[in-house]
C-alpha cells in the first residue's frame, strides 16, 4: 500500500480524496447549521416545516415584497433583481391582476413550488405604503388600506428549490451532518498528511527525488498560482448569486481546481523541504548568492568582531568601572601637572591620596551597584528579588532594605489585586448562573400564565407586564457576565481578516425594520474599494448590535442615522452618528463606556447601562479604539481599526 501511494495514481487518488472530503466537510458543516438550532442553551433538530420557514420563507417573502414595492412605486418596467422567480399579484377586493415578472415555461420544466403572501397597501405621501400587516400601516392610511396576495413562482431548478432541497435533506440526515463533517474533516487531513508524505517519492526508491517543476523557482509558482486563485475568486464573484444548478456545479468545480492549486503548492514545498532546496530554488537566493553574498558575508564578520570589542569595552565598565576609569584618569593629570610644577614631594602626597581614595571609591560604587540592580530588577517587574545588604554601609543598608520592602509590598498587593479581580469576576459568573435557574422557570411559567385564558384583565395584564420584566432581568444578567469577561480579557478572539463594510451592510438590513418603528432613516456611506480589517466577526457584530441599538432606544424620532465606512491614513473608521432625545450637554461621554452609565439619567427607557462598555471592551480587545463624542444633541461613536 505504501509503494502504491507513492505511484502517481495513488498521489491522484489521495488529492482526489482530501478535495471530495473538504467539500463534503464544507457541505456537512452548513447542513449542521441549517439543521441544528439552540434556544438558550436546548439544542434540537429543526423539522423541515420549520427549517424552510427560517431560511426560504423570509427571503420569499422579502423578495414578493419588493416585487410588489418595484411594480407600484417603481418606474414602468422596472427589473426586479431574482431572475429564477416569477411573480404576479391579485387584488383580493377587485380581483385584479398584476403580473410582476411572468415566463411561459416549457411543457418540459417542473414548477418545483409556489408560494402566496399576503400585503397591504394605501396611499401615502411619496408613493404607495406596503405592510407585512394592517396593524403596520399609520392609522390614518389604514381605512383605504387594500390587500394584495402575491403568488411566487419558482421553477425545480432555481437557487430557491435548491436552497430548500438542500435544507430538506439537512434536516433528514440531522445529528449526521455532524459526523459526516467530522469524519469528512478528518479524512481529509489524513489525506493531506499522506500526501505531504509521498511527496518527491518514488516506488523504488527511498530517497527523495525532486519532480518536474522542482527547479522552477518557488516564488514565481506562488504568483502564478495567486493568479490563477484571484481568477477563479473573480469567476466565483461574476456567478454567484448562484441562480441555477449549472451555475452552482461551476462553483464547486472553480473551489475544486483551488483546492487543487493549494495541495499542489503544498505538495512541492513539502518535496523540496525534504530535498533541502526550498530556500535555494528561489529567484531572491540566488541574487542575493552571486551579487551581495560574499560582501555582505564580509561586511557582517567585520560588523561582528567590531561588535564584539565594543561589547566587551561596555561590560567591562559598569558603574564600577566607570568610576576606576575616572579616578585613575584624575589621578594621572594631577600627577603630571605636580611634576611639571616641579612639587617633588607634592608627588608623594598626592600618591598616598590615590592609594587611599580609589579603594574606598570603588568599595562605596559597588554597594551602589547593588542597590542599582535592585532597582533595576524591580523596574523590570521581578518583585522577588532581594538585594543583598551584606558588607553595605549603614545608609545604603538602610536603602537596601527599603527596596526589598518594597518589592515585597508590591508583590503582597499585586497578588491582592488579582485575587480581587478573580473574585469579582467569579462572583458574578457564579451568582448569575444561580439567578438563571429561578429566573427560566419564572420566565415559563408567566408565559404559561399569559397564555391562560381569564376573565379578570388584570391578570393577564400583570402576567405581561411580569413576563416583560423577567427577560428583561434575563437580558441584564447575560449583559452582565459578558460585561465582566470582556473587561477581564477572558473571552475568546478569533481574528480573520474581514471586509468592514459587510458589517456595515449586515448592520442595515437588521434593522431597517426596528428603525422604521421607531421613525428614524438610516443612511450609509462607504468606499467603493475593499477596506479589509483583522476581526472577530462574531464579536463585531454584538459592537453593532450594542451601538444599533442604543441608536434605536435614544435617538429622536423622525431623525437621520449615519452610518459610514471611512480611511483614514492606514486605519478603518466606522462612525455611527445619531441625534439624542435626550439633551447632552450635560453628559460626560468619557462616562458613557463605563459599566451601568445611561445616557438616559431618568431611566425611563429600558437598557442595562452595559452596551457601550461591553462595545468598548471587545473593540480593545481586537485591537481597536472605541471613541464617543457629543456634539449638542449629536451622539457620535467611532471604532478605528488597523486596515490590512
Amino acid at each position: 500500500m505504501k509503494a502504491f501511494f507513492r505511484t502517481g495514481w495513488g498521489k491522484l487518488i489521495l488529492i482526489l480524496i482530501c478535495i471530495a472530503s473538504l467539500l463534503t466537510t464544507a457541505a456537512c458543516a452548513v447542513g449542521t447549521c441549517l439543521a441544528v438550532a439552540n434556544d438558550d442553551g436546548y439544542v434540537y433538530l429543526r423539522t423541515q416545516d420549520e427549517a424552510l420557514e427560517e431560511f426560504v420563507e423570509p427571503r420569499l417573502q422579502s423578495q414578493a415584497w419588493h416585487a410588489l414595492n418595484t411594480m407600484l412605486n417603481g418606474p414602468s418596467g422596472a427589473a426586479l433583481d431574482e431572475r429564477n422567480l416569477a411573480f404576479y399579484a391579485s387584488n383580493t377586493d377587485t380581483g385584479e391582476v398584476i403580473y410582476l415578472r411572468p415566463w411561459t415555461l416549457p411543457q418540459t420544466q417542473k414548477i418545483y413550488r409556489k408560494n402566496t403572501y399576503r400585503f397591504y397597501c394605501s396611499s401615502a405621501s411619496g408613493g404607495v405604503r406596503i405592510a407585512f400587516s394592517l396593524e403596520e400601516l399609520p392609522r390614518e392610511i389604514r381605512v383605504n388600506a387594500a390587500a394584495y396576495d402575491v403568488y411566487v413562482t419558482m421553477e425545480y431548478d432555481s437557487s430557491y428549490a435548491l436552497m430548500s432541497r438542500f435544507i430538506v435533506r439537512a434536516c433528514r440526515l440531522g445529528w449526521w451532518n455532524a459526523v459526516i463533517a467530522l469524519a469528512a474533516l478528518a479524512l481529509a487531513v489524513i489525506s493531506f498528511i499522506a500526501l505531504m508524505r509521498v511527496s518527491a517519492r518514488r516506488p523504488e526508491r527511498e530517497d527523495p527525488v525532486p519532480g518536474l517543476l522542482h527547479k522552477v523557482p518557488y516564488e514565481l509558482m506562488l504568483a502564478v498560482s495567486a493568479a490563477v486563485l484571484l481568477g477563479i475568486v473573480y469567476f466565483i464573484d461574476w456567478i454567484v448569486p448562484i441562480d441555477y444548478t449549472a451555475e452552482l456545479l461551476m462553483v464547486i468545480g472553480a473551489v475544486a481546481v483551488g483546492l487543487l492549486i493549494l495541495i499542489g503548492l503544498s505538495m512541492s514545498a513539502a518535496g523540496r523541504v525534504k530535498t533541502r532546496t526550498l530556500l535555494r530554488n528561489t529567484l531572491t537566493f540566488r541574487i542575493l548568492k552571486y551579487l551581495v553574498a560574499k560582501p555582505l558575508a564580509w561586511l557582517w564578520k567585520g560588523l561582528k568582531k567590531l561588535h564584539a570589542f565594543n561589547m566587551s569595552i561596555l561590560r567591562g565598565l559598569p558603574l564600577v568601572g566607570k568610576t576606576a576609569l575616572f579616578l585613575g584618569v584624575l589621578a594621572i593629570v594631577e600627577l603630571n601637572v605636580t611634576a611639571a610644577a616641579d612639587g617633588g614631594p607634592l608627588i608623594l602626597l598626592s600618591l598616598i591620596k590615590y592609594l587611599i581614595l580609589i579603594p574606598l571609591v570603588l568599595y562605596f560604587a559597588l554597594c551602589l551597584r547593588r542597590l542599582q540592580k535592585g532597582g533595576e530588577a524591580l523596574a523590570a517587574g521581578d518583585l522577588a528579588y532581594q538585594t543583598d545588604t551584606k558588607g553595605l554601609p549603614f545608609d545604603l543598608k538602610k536603602h537596601a532594605e527599603d527596596l526589598n520592602s518594597i518589592g515585597g509590598g508590591m508583590a503582597i498587593a499585586v497578588q491582592e489585586q488579582l485575587k480581587s479581580e478573580r473574585m469579582k469576576t467569579e462572583l458574578i459568573t457564579n451568582v448569575s448562573h444561580d439567578l438563571k435557574t429561578p429566573l427560566t422557570s419564572l420566565i415559563n411559567y408567566a408565559d404559561l400564565i399569559s397564555k391562560e385564558s381569564c376573565d379578570n384583565p388584570k391578570i393577564t395584564e400583570y402576567s405581561e407586564v411580569l413576563l416583560r420584566q423577567s427577560e428583561r432581568l434575563k437580558r441584564l444578567i447575560e449583559d452582565l457576565v459578558e460585561a465582566s469577561r470582556a473587561s477581564s480579557g477572558d473571552l475568546d478572539i478569533d481574528l480573520v481578516p474581514c471586509d468592514a463594510a459587510v458589517f456595515l451592510e449586515q448592520a442595515a438590513g437588521e434593522y431597517e425594520e426596528k428603525l422604521h418603528k421607531a421613525g428614524l432613516t438610516l443612511i450609509t456611506k462607504q468606499p467603493e474599494q475593499e477596506i479589509r480589517i483583522m476581526a472577530d466577526g462574531r464579536r463585531m457584530w454584538r459592537i453593532f448590535d450594542n451601538l444599533m441599538n442604543n441608536i434605536v432606544k435614544y435617538s429622536l424620532a423622525g431623525t437621520r442615522v449615519y452610518l459610514s465606512l471611512e480611511q483614514e491614513g492606514g486605519d478603518a473608521v466606522i462612525t455611527f452618528r445619531n441625534t439624542s432625545r435626550e439633551p447632552l450637554d450635560a453628559v460626560n461621554t468619557e462616562e458613557l463606556t463605563e459599566r451601568f452609565t445611561r445616557g438616559d439619567a431618568s431611566r425611563n427607557t429600558e437598557g442595562s447601562g452595559l452596551g457601550l462598555a461591553i462595545a468598548k471592551s471587545l473593540t480593545e480587545l481586537q485591537g481597536g479604539k472605541f471613541l464617543v463624542s457629543a456634539d449638542g444633541d449629536l451622539f457620535k461613536a467611532v471604532l478605528r481599526f488597523p486596515k490590512i
